[in-house]
This record gives C-alpha cells, structure tokens and sequence, in this order.
C-alpha cells in the first residue's frame, strides 16, 4: 500500500516499509520459505541445530575452554577480516563440522588448527552426469575433504555461492569415478557446456575446517 510520510524502511511488527519508483509503500511482513529439504542437505542443518544443543550439555568450565580458544584463534569471515567469535560460535562451528564427516561432538577445544589445502589432478563431468575426481593426498586417514557442488550454471556465469554438499572423504583419498549418482538424482542431467561449481573443504580431525578450494568445471 502506497503512503505518503518521512522516507521509512525496514521492518515493524508485521509491515515491512519499503520504496521503489513510484513512491513509498508498504506491505505484510513474509517469512521467506526455506525449506528444509531431504538427504545431505537435511542431515547438515540437522547437525548444526544439534551442535547449538550440545554446547547446552557441556560444563561451566567446558564453555570457558571454548571462549579462551576463540579469543586466541580469530577466523576470517567473508570480507577478509579477522574476528573473534564467542565461545560457543566456534564450539558450534567445530562441532558441526566434526558431525557433518561423522564424528562425535567435542567437549575440549581442538588441539591443533593446521588443515591441509585440497589438490585434485583430475577434475570432469560429463552430460550424462559422471564425475570423476583425482584427489593428491594431503592429509591423513584421520583427515576430511568435505565434498560440494552447485546446480549447472550458464557458461556465462563465474561466481556461485549456493553449494550442495554432497558427501567427505578422508584426507588421504585419491577420490573415485562415483559421484555422478547421487548428483544427477539433486540435480539432474547437466547440459553440454554448462558449468558445475565446486567447494573443496578441509577438515582436520578436531573439526577445524580451512580455507576451501572453489572452482568450476565444463561439463563435456
């Protein structure tokens, strides 16, 4: 509904004031629909909302580790600078990375925060929806690679930031031909030409996650 007042934005209780061409207006407050989903992408949110729960269950003394632990290993967020998060932001950071490769929640801070940079040699996917990815070990037994891909993009696109994250394998794994299968039954067949993002993230056994390795490939 268009109205005529001090220039507004932003929201109150259930009207969201905004602007456009023709003039002020407002309209009802939407909660936007993020639906849950099935298989990989609900097994991740469900574990971020069980890391926000166990950081409940871990002792006074427990939580102060955490805190001293963020306060003496900032991280860099999406501008490149360096903040501190909380004490539990980072426990939750860390557990839920450690359950998203299938371990075990922590109680202590990690022992180490050294992880390993991704190096494949061979990267492909093919129209009829095979993948074949060549990693060079980096890291150890103990070690994850946790393993994400977009939607097919247009040829014209060179930035994506909406990954689907598919499976991890261990830090020592050379990778394997099979991981079209479960790609094309998210996503389906990807056209000739198209281009396929994917996210490379280490992960260390204490659930410390680096710097990943972002890219695209053609599919032929």
């Amino acid at each position: 509904m268009k109205f005529l007042g001090n220039p507004s934005s932003g929201s109150q209780a259930g009207t969201t004031f905004s602007h456009n061409s023709a003039g002020q207006y407002t309209r009802s407050r939407r909660t936007p629909v993020n639906p849950v989903g099935t298989g990989r992408r609900a097994t991740v949110r469900a574990n971020f909302g069980a890391s926000s729960s166990a950081w409940a269950a871990l002792t006074g003394s427990q939580q102060a580790a955490w805190a001293a632990y963020a306060a003496g290993h900032p991280v860099t967020d999406a501008l490149g600078q360096a903040i501190t998060l909380s004490g539990h932001a980072m426990f939750v950071s860390v557990c839920a990375s450690l359950l998203n490769v299938g371990q075990a929640a922590p109680t202590v801070p990690p022992l180490s925060s050294s992880t390993v940079a991704p190096i494949f040699s061979v990267f492909t996917i093919t129209h009829l929806g095979v993948i074949t990815l060549t990693l060079t070990p980096t890291g150890g037994a103990s070690d994850f690679i946790l393993i994400a891909f977009s939607a097919p993009k247009s040829s014209g696109i060179t930035f994506n930031k909406t990954f689907w994250q598919q499976l991890y394998v261990p830090g020592n794994s050379v990778g394997a031909a099979t991981y079209g299968t479960a790609y094309v039954a998210q996503f389906g067949l990807p056209p000739v030409g198209s281009r396929v993002f994917y996210r490379l993230t280490p992960v260390n056994q204490y659930g410390v996650a680096g710097v990943p390795l972002i890219g695209y490939i053609t599919v032929t």
